[in-house]
């Protein structure tokens, strides 16, 4: 099942999705470090992946 991360920052519109959990967490770390020039916290980090169901 894929999941997926859309970034809550105001005018930011990088959303993720993919199959890896791990890649997702990958990318956006890296995106709130090179974007937004900061870390997410781990616990953020989790509540904003969701669990996507195909349909």
């Amino acid at each position: 099942m894929p999941y997926q991360f859309s970034c809550s920052t105001e005018s930011c519109q990088f959303m993720i999705r993919s199959s890896s959990a791990d890649e997702v967490r990958r990318l956006v770390r890296a995106h709130v470090r090179m974007t937004h020039g900061g870390r997410i916290d781990h616990a953020d980090l989790e509540r904003g992946m969701e669990r996507v169901k195909l349909a």
